[in-house]
């Protein structure tokens, strides 16, 4: 075989083929009717190859914008290879991003819904072209009004999404600097409720003066300090155990995620046997446990609003604190000293305004200071459903008198110092 017909078979081979290297830059190419990015980068002593669609339709006059997107994307790789500032993702694809992707633990219903305002804001915005003032503008415009506490949490959930677009993910360059509230970010106690003045008599007001279903529920958060929506919501009739002696119950809808199995107090099992026999229908064992007075099903909002019971737990409230004016009132007129019979209205007025001030959230801060107070922090925990000390000792109260009382019962050595001085005075 001679060189020419060598050379004309090599030629052949490469029909179709640009002679040489092959030009390096991105371009648009048709692929099933959408443009896609093709081509390899060169760039930071090393070669990209890039294959990725651009979303974009086929189409005359698209082609210049799939174009001017393939440049864009060409800079920005360049730009990063060369340790040069980039635009970043757009505030819109991160969060999608971040909002979609799969967690052992799902995000709070509140934190999606930041995340979700910041697009509505930022949405068609670069991330490195969000300056800091324009983050600090927005922060104090979201919570103009707020408590600290409400701040510090509404922080917490923005920045969390923008570590999360930080690196070669989104490529967020620099967090906005927030000033932090410490205190309102890690209190050391919970905003003050007065579970210590909330006695068992009027407890048991409040539980006689609501239908029988509140009444049920109530008692299981009195006995384990459960969250109103993983009562009306984590609960099925087969998580419900009323065996004596066995009395127990199983949340799954919790806020760490994990599922909770806490005693019941025989007080609670008993008004639980009572409200089971009132429900029926116990052979739909995945039924929900908890129904309205209606018997039908809570209906679970996603923790996007109050509880759904609210309305009910108000009005239990005020027929207790009503009831227990008119025992008081009858209770009066048979004191005839007229001073100690206006003290004792006094002290009705400030149990019935008490019984107003009331919400259900109570009964957990209650369990954490009692259980607390026992010295038992593993129980307190697992009953609650806390995972950390940190997350339960905020929600214990101070009794002044329970803890003169543990005061009190120190080892004492007074006896002993009376003891060495009394013999001194004998001896002198």
């Amino acid at each position: 075989m001679d060189a020419g017909s060598t050379d004309k078979t090599a030629s052949s081979s490469r029909k179709g083929k640009r002679a040489g290297r092959r030009a390096r830059g991105l371009a648009p190419v048709d692929r099933d009717g959408v443009w896609h990015c093709h081509g390899t980068v060169r760039a930071g002593g090393r070669s990209i190859r890039v294959r990725t669609s651009l979303g974009l339709p086929v189409g005359r006059t698209s082609e210049d914008a799939a174009l001017a997107e393939c440049r864009r994307i060409e800079s920005e790789i360049i730009a990063e290879a060369t340790g040069q500032r980039t635009p970043g993702a757009y505030v819109s694809v991160a969060a999608a991003d971040y909002l979609t992707r799969t967690r052992e633990r799902p995000l709070g219903k509140t934190t999606v819904d930041i995340v979700q305002e910041i697009v509505r804001t930022f949405g068609l915005r670069r991330l490195n072209e969000i300056s800091e003032e324009e983050w600090h503008r927005h922060v104090d415009q979201r919570q103009k009004g707020n408590a600290p506490a409400t701040r510090e949490r509404y922080l917490n959930a923005l920045l969390g999404f923008l570590k999360f677009c930080q690196g070669k993910r989104h490529r967020l360059e620099q967090l906005p600097d927030f000033h932090r509230d410490k205190k309102a970010r890690n209190p050391n106690r919970r905003a003050r409720r007065r579970v210590q003045e909330l006695r068992p008599d009027l407890i048991a007001r409040l539980l006689n003066a609501a239908h029988i279903t509140l009444r049920a529920q109530m008692a299981v958060e009195w006995s384990t300090g459960a969250r109103v929506s993983s009562v009306l919501h984590g609960c099925r009739i087969c998580d419900l155990i009323l065996a004596e002696g066995r009395e127990q119950i199983t949340f799954h809808d919790t806020k760490n995620g994990n599922p909770v199995n806490a005693a019941l107090h025989p007080s609670a099992a008993a008004i639980l046997r009572e409200y089971v026999a009132w429900r029926g229908r116990l052979h739909e064992r995945e039924a929900p446990l908890f129904l309205t007075p209606k018997r039908r099903p809570y209906k679970d909002n996603g923790r996007a609003w109050g509880t759904q019971n609210k309305k009910g737990f108000n009005g239990a409230k005020e027929r207790a604190a009503q009831t227990l004016l008119d025992d008081a009132a009858i209770e009066a007129g048979k004191i005839r000293d007229g001073a100690k019979r206006e003290a004792f209205l006094k002290a009705a007025e400030a149990d019935a305004q008490l019984l107003l001030t009331v919400t259900q959230h109570w009964f957990r801060h209650m369990l954490a200071s009692r259980m607390l107070r026992m010295g038992d922090l593993r129980s307190a925990m697992d009953q609650g459903g806390w995972l950390d000390v940190k997350s339960v000792i905020p929600y214990a109260h101070d009794v002044p008198d329970y803890r003169r009382s543990v005061v009190s019962n120190f080892d004492d050595f007074g006896k002993f110092l009376t003891q060495e001085e009394s013999e001194k005075e004998a001896n002198t």
